[in-house]
C-alpha cells in the first residue's frame, strides 16, 4: 500500500498538466500506465487540506484541488457533498466540470473553483487519504537534513505565501502558528515502534526567540530531536480561522547518539576519576569534536568544562574524587560531519556511583616490632581481654588517698572548732584579752600628786582571806 501511495503521489502531476487534452475524464488509460497515471515528479503534493472524519474545509482563495481517496478494493466509489448540500460522483461528475478517475481501491478526482466551506466524503475511505491544494496560498518548508542523530537541534525554516509572496497582512500577523509534528512510521524493525505522533514545537512570526523578524511571513525557529530513534516522518502544520496547510514530508531516519562513555573510577581517595568520551557515528568527523557541560558532584556542587578540538579522536574528562554517591556529566557536542554540515547536539547524561576510600596507616617495611604492635592494638580493638582492664587497675591504685584523708581531717576538726566557740559564746576577742591581762597582773601603774609608784601586790594575810589590800603612802 505505501509503494502505491508513493506512486500516485509521485504521478499526480501529469493529470495536472494534461487537463488541456481533448481526452475525455473517463477515458482508459494510456496502455504503458495501467493505473492512469504517469511518472512525473510529485510537485502539487505539498500542501495538504487535513481529513478528519471524512469532512474538510475548503478556504475561499483555492482556485483548484485535487483529491485522492483511497478505499477498499472492490467498495464503490466516494461521494462528495458541497456546503449546499448538493452531491458529485462519478456519474455526474462531467456535467459538473469536475474530473474524475476511479479504480478499484482509490478515486482520483480535480475540481477547479470548488464552493468555499465545509465538505464531506462519503464512502469506505481509509486514512492514508489526501487532499491537495493547487493555489496561490503556499506552505514552504526546508528540507531536514539527511542525517538526523538523537539530541540533534534543527533550524528549520517556513514560508507562508500568496502568489509567490510572504503573507504580512495585518489580519494575520498574530494569528499564524507553525506547528512541527513527527509521526512514527510504526515500523517494528526500530526503537520508536509504537510511539505515535511527537509535537516538537510551534513557531510563530513574532520576531521572538529563534524567529529573525516579525510578521514577514517566514517563521524560523529551533527544536530538539529529543526523542527515541527510528523512523519518522516530518509533518509541519500551519492553522488560521481562514484556512490550513500541511506539508508532510518523506519519512527520515533519526539514528542513535554519536557518542558513547567510559568510567575509569578511582580506586584511592587522592585519585581522579576519568571520562572518555568516544565517537560511535563514522559521520561525525572526530577532530572536529568538542564539548561543553557541566559535572554535578554528590554534594549537589557543580562544575564547568570545556574540550576543545584536538586531533586526539577521544576526548577525556577528568573528575575530582570529591565525595561517595552519584556523579552526573550534563555536556553537549560541536562538530561537523564529514560532509561539513554543522552539528549541535546534546548528549545524555553520564552518570556513574563513586566510593572514596581512605588510605590506611602503612607500617616502616622491615619493622617486625611495629608490625606485632599493630597486631596487637587491632586484637585489642577486636575483642575484650584482660589485658585491656590491666591500665585500668594501675590508674585505681594511683589515686591520692592520703591527700583527700588529711583534706577531711582539716575540715573536720575547723568545723568542731567553731562549734565550739559557738557553744560557749566566746570570740577571737576574748580569748586574745585574756592573754592580756594574765600578762599585766605583775604590776599595776597608779597615779600620783606628783610621781608614779610601782607598788607590788600585798601578800594575802590570810591563807583563807583572798582580799587583796592596797595603801596609799602618806604624805
Amino acid at each position: 500500500m505505501a509503494k502505491l501511495i508513493s506512486l500516485l503521489l509521485l504521478c499526480i502531476s501529469l493529470q495536472l498538466v494534461a487537463q488541456d487534452s481533448p481526452a475525455p475524464v473517463d477515458a482508459e488509460p494510456v496502455a504503458e500506465d495501467p493505473t492512469g497515471l504517469s511518472l512525473l515528479p510529485d510537485l502539487p503534493a505539498k500542501n495538504q487540506i487535513p481529513l478528519f472524519d471524512n469532512r474538510f474545509r475548503i478556504d475561499y482563495e483555492v482556485e483548484e484541488i485535487t483529491m485522492v481517496f483511497f478505499r477498499k478494493r472492490g467498495s464503490p466509489s466516494v461521494i462528495l457533498v458541497r456546503p449546499d448540500g448538493s452531491k458529485i460522483n462519478v456519474v455526474n461528475a462531467e456535467d459538473q466540470d469536475v474530473r474524475w478517475y476511479d479504480d478499484q481501491t482509490y478515486d482520483l478526482i480535480k475540481i477547479k473553483q470548488p464552493t468555499p466551506g465545509p465538505w464531506q466524503a462519503i464512502g469506505q475511505i481509509l486514512p492514508e487519504s489526501k487532499i491537495m491544494v493547487l493555489t496561490e496560498i503556499e506552505l514552504k518548508v526546508d528540507p531536514l537534513p539527511e542525517h538526523l542523530m538523537a539530541g540533534e537541534i534543527i533550524k528549520v525554516t517556513a514560508t507562508l505565501t500568496n502568489g509567490g509572496k510572504p503573507i504580512v497582512a495585518k489580519d494575520f500577523r498574530d494569528l499564524l502558528r507553525l506547528d512541527v509534528l513527527f509521526i512514527s512510521s510504526n515500523n517494528a524493525e526500530y526503537d520508536n515502534f509504537g510511539a505515535g505522533v511527537i509535537e516538537l514545537t510551534t513557531f510563530a512570526d513574532d520576531g521572538r526567540n529563534f524567529d529573525e523578524k516579525p510578521r514577514d511571513g517566514i517563521f524560523t525557529g529551533e527544536f530538539k530531536l529529543d526523542m527515541k530513534p527510528g523512523q519518522w516522518q516530518p509533518k509541519f502544520v500551519v492553522k488560521t480561522p481562514l484556512y490550513t496547510r500541511e506539508v508532510v514530508q518523506e519519512p527520515v531516519i533519526l539514528h542513535k547518539s554519536p557518542i558513547s562513555f567510559e568510567v575509569a573510577q578511582a580506586t584511592k581517595a587522592e585519585d581522579l576519576h576519568w571520562l572518555t568520551f568516544k565517537v560511535t557515528d563514522p559521520v561525525i568527523n572526530p577532530k572536529s569534536v568538542a564539548l561543553q557541560g557541566k559535572v554535578r558532584f554528590p554534594n549537589n556542587e557543580v562544575q564547568s568544562f570545556t574540550l576543545g578540538e584536538s586531533a586526539e579522536a577521544d576526548k577525556k574528562l577528568k573528575i575530582v574524587n570529591y565525595a561517595s554517591g552519584t556523579y552526573r556529566v550534563e555536556s553537549t557536542l560541536f562538530a561537523q560531519t564529514v560532509t561539513g554540515r554543522d552539528v549541535v547536539i546534546t548528549l545524555p547524561v553520564a552518570s556513574f556511583v563513586a566510593e572514596v576510600i581512605e588510605p590506611e596507616p602503612v607500617a616502616p617495611a622491615g619493622s617486625e616490632a611495629n608490625t606485632e604492635a599493630a597486631a596487637a592494638i587491632e586484637l585489642a580493638k577486636a575483642s575484650l581481654t584482660p589485658a585491656v582492664s590491666e591500665p585500668v587497675k594501675q590508674e585505681e591504685t594511683s589515686f591520692p588517698w592520703a591527700l583527700v584523708i588529711l583534706s577531711n581531717l582539716v575540715i573536720l576538726g575547723g568545723g568542731g572548732f567553731a562549734i565550739w566557740m559557738v557553744a560557749t559564746d566566746r570570740s577571737f576577742k576574748t580569748l586574745f584579752a585574756k592573754k592580756n591581762n594574765s600578762m599585766d597582773l605583775d604590776s599595776i601603774a597608779m597615779p600620783g600628786p606628783g610621781e608614779v609608784k610601782m607598788t607590788k601586790p600585798a601578800q594575802k594575810n590570810d591563807k583563807k582571806n583572798d582580799i587583796l589590800e592596797l595603801s596609799l603612802p602618806d604624805d
